[in-house]
């Protein structure tokens, strides 16, 4: 949450809603920061871990194989990664972290032209040639030599769309069709004609707020360096909070910090969904926690000032209530609604105009060949808005080729695979925005069928998969129904508004957590959510 929090009283009973990487953070550091507070988990569902899915089966051949039906991999570079891989040296689990190390095939990425190539992000000089030179690459010279010389916005701090921001400040429209259009489908499975800037490129619209232009700001951080060498040597602003909280050694998490930015990707054994495995079994082994699945907080049924200082929730639709000194809600805006509705009707109104985007991850699993062209090994691609899409698809992701290049974090020079066969693992992630209807912005999600059948011809011409392999591999399609919010024009007004009004008419005691009150979607942003808000009730 972007807003302030009340301290908790000595011995206070806290309750939160949902147990997936929002739910698991906040519980897992309040109940770490203040072991004399009570802390319940509801979760409806009979797992947790909400999104993060990774599946154990087997495949045609009744081998083991483990299916990602969810997001998979971290950000190195983040101050959320930080903490997570802390927690889990904490939690004497640091041997399933892996990761990825720059220059592996897994570290490159592509993008899909108009014409159905894969073309290769740049990473280099010569890759940023021959980018510039291919069909993605329109528009790129004038729009990097002009940036400097245009004009700042005319309403400085009013929001607008990624496409109106990028046209504004790169002189065309070519890099948003070609290349962001790509990067925002494959984050936030959104349209970058709808999505707010403010939201999702503050620091582009920081710069020019700042500095009038990306490229003067640039200038000016060259002008710095050293300020910047200083800096690099010392933990930011929520890392340094972290290390004083929750009693570590400064060197020893800056030591972390350095070693991850080191990597672009980090993994773990089993899947993404062993961290979450890991913290949950952490949290159950603290005496101040209770875990309860099948149970869900079904509505808030008073405020804090009409029941003596206290909030009472109900669970499972009217099996129990229970009072609480505060309340953690976590998900999706428009899912809150109904549980705030009895108290305020407006604010549960305001929470369901939210809409959300739906993600249909469709994996492939061939046990015995690689059919992934050996030019294209790499992380995988995103489809911009100038490609014709008709399957509507975001990207792909090569799983085998993640899976093949990981490393042991507790020794570099260990390859986490070790089985040298060939075979294909990847997830097609398709829908988003696209799925949804022009008039009501709800989705309309084809029949599976439909759906392999369409992911099934984007692999024969995109990577020329042969009809005889797609038939021999195993198929699992999982839809993310409505799992990311729609950042529209006007949404950080709307999320500080919504913080405001719900703190107000709790007495501070609900606070609301999730990738639609983060700083940002990613896994490593909602984790470190979960502990600034947990800090804040200290």
């Amino acid at each position: 949450m972007l807003s302030p929090l009340t301290a908790l009283p000595k011995n206070a009973k806290v309750a939160v809603g949902g147990s997936g990487i929002a739910g698991l953070s906040f519980a897992y550091f309040l109940a770490k920061m203040r072991p004399d507070v009570s802390v319940t988990l509801y979760e409806k569902a009979a797992r947790n871990s909400g999104w993060i899915n990774s599946w154990q089966t087997k495949d045609k051949n009744g081998q083991p194989v483990m299916i990602e039906r969810g997001p998979r991999t971290l950000r190195g570079v983040s101050d959320g990664t930080v903490m997570m891989i802390d927690a889990m040296k904490d939690l004497k689990s640091l041997d399933i972290v892996h990761f990825i190390e720059h220059n592996s095939d897994a570290d490159k990425k592509f993008l899909l032209d108009p014409n159905d190539k894969l073309v290769k992000v740049p990473d280099s000089f010569l890759s940023g040639i021959k980018f510039i030179m291919s069909d993605l690459g329109k528009g790129i010279i004038p729009a990097m030599l002009g940036e400097f010389w245009r004009k700042a916005s005319a309403n400085p701090g009013k929001d607008e769309t990624v496409a109106s921001m990028l046209d504004k400040r790169m002189g065309n429209e070519h890099l948003g069709k070609n290349v962001f259009s790509a990067i925002y489908r494959g984050i936030y499975a959104d349209d970058i004609n709808t999505l707010s800037a403010k939201k999702v490129m503050h620091k582009m619209v920081a710069n020019e707020l700042k500095f009038g232009s990306n490229t003067k700001a640039l200038i000016h951080s060259m002008k710095t360096k050293k300020d910047r060498k200083k800096n690099a040597d010392s933990l930011t602003l929520i890392l340094d909070k972290y290390t004083k909280v929750m009693g570590k050694e400064e060197s020893k998490i800056l030591e972390l910090s350095k070693k991850l930015k080191h990597y672009p990707m980090l993994g773990f054994k089993g899947g993404l969904e062993s961290f979450c495995q890991t913290l949950l079994k952490g949290l159950e082994s603290m005496p101040n926690v209770s875990v309860l699945n099948n149970s869900a907080i079904t509505k808030l049924i008073s405020d804090a000032k009409s029941d003596n200082n206290n909030i009472t929730v109900e669970i499972n639709h009217g099996k129990s209530t229970e009072k609480f000194d505060h309340v953690r809600l976590t998900g999706i805006p428009h899912r809150l609604g109904p549980l705030l509705r009895e108290i305020d009707g407006h604010i549960a109104d305001s929470l369901e105009t939210i809409k959300a985007n739906t993600v249909v991850l469709v994996n492939f699993y061939l046990p015995d060949k690689d059919v992934i062209p050996k030019k294209n090994r790499g992380f995988g691609y995103l489809v911009p808005e100038s490609n014709p899409n008709k399957e509507k698809l975001l990207g792909v992701i090569f799983d085998s080729v993640i899976e093949q290049n990981l490393k042991n974090i507790e020794n570099a020079q260990e390859m986490v695979s070790s089985d040298k066969k060939s075979y294909t693992k990847l997830t097609a992630m398709v829908g988003g925005y696209m799925y949804n209807d022009p008039a009501t912005g709800e989705p309309v999600v084809p029949k599976d069928e439909q759906i392999i059948d369409a992911v099934r011809n984007t692999l024969e011409r995109h990577l020329g998969v042969s009809p005889n392999d797609l038939d021999r591999g195993l198929w699992q399609v999982t839809p993310a129904n409505k799992c990311l919010p729609k950042y529209n024009v006007g949404y950080m007004d709307w999320q500080t508004d919504m913080e405001k009004k719900i703190l107000k008419l709790f007495n501070n005691k609900v606070s609301i957590g999730g990738m639609g009150f983060a700083i940002g979607p990613g896994i490593p942003d909602v984790f470190a959510d979960g502990f600034q808000d947990a800090l804040k009730l200290r």
